[in-house]
């Protein structure tokens, strides 16, 4: 069985390169020959840091068959650069790897590699693709918002020009439909907000000239015009939602599904899955997080942090003290004071890096800009920072891509 083989090939490179020697490598990577094997879906909640990558590498590169790996762009730089040569080398393996956006022949027997977007968009399009295939998909941790970006469809400024340009007779009324809502928008006090009906009464003018129009129509308005005559499918399943900039006058609007799990259930259900991700739920069974995206039945496995974790030089990862300070609610003109003492004070404790989670966009920058007032050329706001005393304030997303790149923060 194809088990037993990656774990004897497994245990000997281990023996080779010690610092890879993650405590959980081989059991993971049993998990992973076995949910190819079966045909079995499986979920797996690793620590940070990369390493589990060999454990998923090698049953993918040693399985006979088709394989599909779905993992971002960086990890499959890293992978493609280092671990995937060296397993070749060192273990003499032949298989096909190629790096696609799409699936590149109905014979390919070799693994490929697809960012997970490219391939969520495909599959959500009902692409041709084949089915069976089964699929290790890297990095779920975010896979909600991949998700979620592959079936929003999103209106900017030009694309209403494309509309007065497309129906000339009704320009103006396209133009001041436009600019009531933006009016309307831009007095809410957050730069995003839902659509409400009143305000979504001003959309309406476009979306019923789009929907009622049998002509070629440019995209997003021809994603659109499907999506709103679909038979069976209520305004329900779908939410507006905007976001703006108050500097500029900016609107983008953005047309999302109210829940994932409808949609990506039916994809599941053609291929075996093994999905792997950081922090996925706090339920060791991740019933949460298999509902919100349609999971079928599987098998779920989620190893230990903290003191288990060892690093390659053999000491535990440092751990993170937790401080809860009262602050004001953040729609309190007094929160952005306040959370700037609570900032200062803590940063200037800190004596290695400090990383600063801050998503709304004004308040980043407000953040920043105090920050560098106090601390100087330290601070650096979404842009990379070589240094164990750099103070980072960032979004979520920016510090998920290029948190391996950067030191741990205190």
């Amino acid at each position: 069985m194809i088990e037993v083989e990656v774990h004897q090939q497994l245990r000997q490179l281990l023996r080779q390169l010690p610092e890879a020697g993650w405590p959980h490598q081989l059991t993971m990577a049993r998990m992973v020959a076995r949910g190819l094997r079966l045909g079995r879906s499986t979920l797996i909640q690793v620590p940070g840091g990369g390493q589990h990558r060999l454990s998923y590498l090698l049953p993918a590169l040693m399985w006979p068959q088709a394989t599909l790996l779905c993992a971002t762009a960086p990890v499959q730089a890293q992978i493609l650069r280092e671990e995937i040569p060296w397993l070749q080398q060192v273990l003499q393996l032949h298989k096909p790897v190629l790096q696609k956006d799409r699936w590149p022949d109905p014979d390919f027997q070799g693994l490929l590699l697809v960012d997970p977007l490219d391939w969520l968009q495909e599959r959500l399009r009902g692409a041709k693709m084949p089915t069976g295939i089964p699929l290790i998909l890297d990095g779920a941790e975010e896979l909600e918002e991949w998700a979620y970006q592959a079936l929003t469809l999103t209106l900017e400024a030009n694309h209403w020009q494309q509309l007065r340009q497309i129906f000339p007779a009704e320009a103006e009324r396209i133009s001041q439909a436009q600019v009531h809502l933006t009016l309307k928008l831009l007095r809410r006090p957050l730069s995003r907000c839902l659509v409400q009906a009143d305000e979504q009464v001003h959309l309406e003018v476009a979306l019923s000239l789009v929907v009622g129009y049998r002509g070629w129509l440019p995209d997003p308005w021809d994603q659109l015009r499907r999506r709103l005559s679909a038979e069976g499918d209520p305004a329900s399943r779908w939410v507006w939602w905007a976001e703006t900039n108050r500097e500029t006058g900016r609107l983008t609007l953005h047309h999302s599904p109210v829940a994932l799990h409808e949609w990506l259930a039916p994809i599941w259900a053609t291929q075996p899955v093994v999905i792997i991700g950081e922090a996925l739920d706090l339920d060791r069974q991740a019933e949460s997080y298999r509902w919100r995206l349609g999971l079928p039945d599987l098998t779920p496995l989620r190893f230990g942090s903290g003191e288990e974790w060892i690093r390659s030089g053999g000491e535990p990862l440092p751990s993170l003290a937790l401080y809860l300070p009262w602050l004001p609610l953040p729609n309190s003109p007094l929160f952005r004071e306040h959370l700037l003492q609570e900032l200062k004070s803590l940063i200037a404790k800190a004596r290695g890096f400090v990383v600063v989670l801050v998503s709304d966009q004004p308040l980043q920058g407000q953040v920043g800009a105090a920050l560098a007032a106090e601390f100087g050329s330290r601070v650096r706001v979404n842009s990379p920072f070589i240094g164990e005393k750099g103070i980072l304030v960032c979004d979520w997303s920016y510090w998920l891509q290029h948190k391996a790149s950067l030191p741990c923060p205190e």
